[in-house]
């Protein structure tokens, strides 16, 4: 059944790639959740919770379930698209050859809603430069040939803009593997549910299962390093609540 499913999932990949843009509607999810992330943390700001350090993955969090919030719905216009649209086959029918022919004339509300390239690579070598560029931080920078006595403040400025910078490559890899993202998702949250009043013997799995084991690292690494980069401004510009603060703090030096 798990070859099957996973013959399933390239199905409708390769009907993401052909028809839409996936990446696009991932870093729309992504930015929306972002959002509310960031008014998450100001709210606490304004509760008294100074500490960036403690904001932030706090943040990263909420913002973590908005992005699970945004899928839901999407899967529910999804489906109520399919309900409209695609009627369901005979169950008479081999399993495999089904869900195929259901994957082939499923249409994600026209032209232009989803594409993009195919998910691959690693998450570990998109971080790997990441952290090849923190560990490279030290007393003094060079940049354009101009030597840079930065000190310990200077030091955690970098630390913390490194951190930033890791934090921004590990959501964005979320957007690199949407394709085969949404397609997993599709296939648990659209396509199996009505296989599944159809035809009982076939095994449900949740939408939701897919998303997490896809995103959890991810999530992780982000709230990992935005932790970072707020205790790194806090330790550097103590007076500083945000990093609105400790730009500002920068400027005026």
């Amino acid at each position: 059944m798990s070859q099957a499913r996973e013959r399933r999932i390239k199905i409708v990949q390769q009907r993401l790639l052909r028809r839409g843009t996936p990446r696009f509607l991932v870093f729309v999810i992504l930015f929306l959740a972002g959002v509310s992330g960031f008014f998450t943390s100001f709210l606490l700001l304004r509760l008294g919770i100074s500490q960036m350090w403690i904001r932030y993955p706090i943040a990263i969090l909420v913002a973590y379930a908005g992005f699970f919030v945004l899928l839901r719905l999407w899967i529910g216009l999804l489906r109520r698209h399919e309900n409209r649209n695609v009627d369901l086959p005979e169950v008479d029918l081999d399993l495999l050859e089904v869900t195929a022919r259901r994957a082939d004339s499923f249409h994600f509300g026209g032209g232009g809603d989803f594409g993009g390239a195919g998910a691959g690579g690693s998450f570990g070598e998109n971080l790997s430069s990441a952290a090849a560029r923190t560990t490279s931080g030290g007393g003094g920078s060079n940049i354009g040939g101009v030597d840079l006595d930065l000190g310990d403040e200077g030091c955690l400025i970098v630390v913390a803009v490194l951190a930033l910078v890791g934090g921004l490559v590990a959501a964005l890899y979320v957007v690199y593997i949407a394709p085969a993202l949404l397609a997993e998702i599709i296939v648990d949250g659209v396509l199996m549910v009505g296989l599944y009043r159809r035809v009982k013997r076939i095994e449900q799995t949740h939408w939701l299962r897919a998303a997490v084991r896809q995103t959890i690292l991810p999530a992780i690494v982000v709230a990992i390093f935005f932790t970072i980069a707020g205790y790194a401004m806090q330790k550097a510009v103590p007076s500083a609540h945000s990093i609105g603060d400790v730009w500002n703090h920068l400027l005026q030096r």
